[in-house]
Parts: C-alpha cells; structure tokens; sequence
C-alpha cells in the first residue's frame, strides 16, 4: 500500500482512489513536464487519442459507449464540443485570420455572384458574421437541444434514450466537424485555396448522417442514415426560424434595427 501524496489516502493503484492524485512522482524535467502535459491535455490512458480515432471510425458506438456509463475511455462530450471550437478559434487568431472574413469567404463560396464592397447588403452581411463571430460558442451549442429534441420525439423515439442522453451524439458529432473547419483554414491560409462550402456540406451531412446510424442499430443503416440527417436539417431550420423571430421581436422593441435591414428590400 502507497500513501497519497495529496490526500493521505491509502491505495495500491496508480492513482488515488480517493482524489485522483498519481501515486508514482517524478522529479520535475523537461522529460516528465512534457508527459504531464500531454496527459493533462489528452487525458490519462490516451483518452483524447480514443476519442479522436473512435469519433471518426465509429461515432455512433462513441456516443453509445458514453452514454452507457463508461466515462474513462472518452472525453466527455460537451468538453469536447468546447475543446474542438476552442481550437478553431485559437487557429484563426495565430493564423491571423478574422473569423468575420473567414465566414464571408466561406459565403462567397454559396453564392453565384458576390455581394459588391461597399454595398448596403454588404453591411448586412458584416453585421451577421460579426453576430456569428462573436457569440459562435453560444449559437452552435444552442443548437444541440433542438437536435436532440428532434432525436428523442420525432426520428429515434424508439431508441429508449432521454432528451439529455440524446444530446450526446450531436456534442460529439457537431464538435468532430470542426476538424473540417481546421483543416480548411489551414488549406486557404498556406494555399489561397478556400473548400467550397457546398463540399464542407456534403462531407458533414454524410458523416452526421453515418453516425447516427451507428449509433440507433435497431434499425436498418440507411434508415439511421435518413434519419439522422432529417434530423439534423429540422434542427437547423428550427433554429433558423427561432433566430428570425427573435430577430424580429429585436425589431418591435427597437425600431432602430430595422434600418440596418432596409437595403434588402
């Protein structure tokens, strides 16, 4: 038996069962800061290497795997939904990008023609990338629920899950595909060469749709697979339709945001 260096407690594993602490202590060097931090930050017994392999082979068993209870072998889900933002808006800022151009260009890319500079439907659009930029943790993750609702009431009733479990997926899901944004910024800052946003879509939506088969196996996959992308395109138009009304309950009870939208017409 080992004491605790932390708490006193008496064990005989390699950490605490009792606080968590490593029984086992090195001397501080380079060596065993650099392995301090990589546990730290990738978690004990390669927890983020698993999570990261098993998020991208087998997302659905992942979510499946969580949410029956095995919280060591993963990182949790809503941690990792930060973690993934987190990293992209970190990226942007040592690679010297605006996350409002960053989503311009990432527009430009949806439309035939370009909003013209100086145009008041350009004023518009910065106004809504600025809003996107600024409050992106808060609208992505105001997103989960809607999912979830649409996962546990309507497309996977079936699946025996609560509101709260079903919301698992989408925080894994949604907070994987952000390695498609890191990617791509890192692509149009080294090359010019942004990935047009139609081929982000359709790579998103198919592994989304992929991990929700995964996840519900007491239905044929490609039902999972339908399902799991009505799922979430109901959520995102939902949110959509919320964000306008909202929008438009800013504009009843302050008449002055109206002429920002005036140009449109």
């Amino acid at each position: 038996m080992n004491q605790c260096i932390n708490c006193q407690a008496e064990t005989a594993g390699k950490f605490c069962a009792n606080c968590g602490q490593r029984i086992s202590v090195k001397r501080i060097t380079f060596r065993e800061g650099w392995n301090d931090f990589w546990a730290r930050i990738y978690g004990f017994d390669g927890m983020f290497p698993n999570t990261l392999r098993d998020l991208t082979i087998r997302p659905g068993e992942a979510a499946r795997t969580y949410i029956a209870g095995n919280r060591a072998r993963y990182y949790g889900p809503v941690g990792y939904f930060f973690l993934m933002l987190t990293v992209f808006l970190l990226l942007l800022d040592l690679l010297s990008m605006d996350g409002v151009e960053f989503f311009k260009e990432m527009g430009k890319s949806s439309f035939s023609e370009e909003i013209k500079s100086g145009s008041p439907q350009e004023k518009v659009v910065q106004v809504i990338f600025q809003f996107m930029t600024d409050y992106m943790k808060v609208i992505f993750f105001a997103m989960i629920p809607v999912q979830a609702f649409y996962s546990r009431y309507l497309f996977f009733r079936k699946s025996g899950y609560n509101f709260v479990e079903n919301m698992i997926l989408p925080l894994y899901a949604t907070g994987h595909v952000y390695w498609l944004s890191i990617i791509t910024v890192i692509i149009f800052k080294l090359s010019g060469v942004f990935l047009r946003n139609n081929v982000g879509a359709i790579i998103s939506t198919c592994y989304i749709g992929y991990a929700y088969a995964n996840l519900f196996a007491y239905q044929p996959k490609w039902k999972g697979f339908l399902k799991g992308i009505a799922t979430y395109y109901f959520s995102l138009v939902t949110f959509m339709l919320i964000a306008f009304a909202a929008l438009l309950t800013l504009i009843y009870f302050f008449p002055d945001i109206k002429a920002v939208f005036q140009p449109l017409k």
